[in-house]
């Protein structure tokens, strides 16, 4: 009969969901390192795979949660002009285009969307806490 109980363990629809997003951003990590700045999103993506993981593992830390949320959407304001830039004077198309140097805006668009796809994350991994 235990052998049913670790089967109903591993197959609970939770622990998958949140393993899939702990590899997921842990992906996420792996892609950052041709970034302008790769160090800060590797922490940023590995802070939220490492919470995903422990979530599967029903070790929440609310309070950390809620913590990372707060401070990442404080650091996403930083990335406003960038965005106000890319919809007043870029293209829509210009985001998924190549880097320019004179156009800095996309690359702070596309940071400003990554946080906040980690943080919308954070948020669900947070009300189901």
């Amino acid at each position: 009969m235990k052998i049913f109980g670790v089967i109903s363990y591993l197959c609970d629809p939770m622990k998958i969901f949140n393993l899939f997003f702990a590899v997921l951003f842990l992906l996420f990590v792996g892609v950052q390192y041709n970034d302008p700045d790769p160090l800060l999103w590797m922490v940023i993506y590995g802070i939220v795979s490492v919470l995903f993981f422990l979530a599967a593992f029903n070790i929440r830390i609310k309070k950390v949660i809620l913590g990372v949320i707060i401070v990442g959407a404080l650091f996403s304001l930083t990335y406003i002009p960038g965005v106000y830039d890319w919809f007043t004077i870029g293209e829509p198309g210009e985001i998924v285009a190549s880097m320019k140097v004179d156009k800095p805006y996309v690359e702070e668009s596309r940071e400003f969307f990554g946080l906040w796809i980690a943080l919308a994350a954070l948020i669900f991994l947070y009300k189901k806490s």
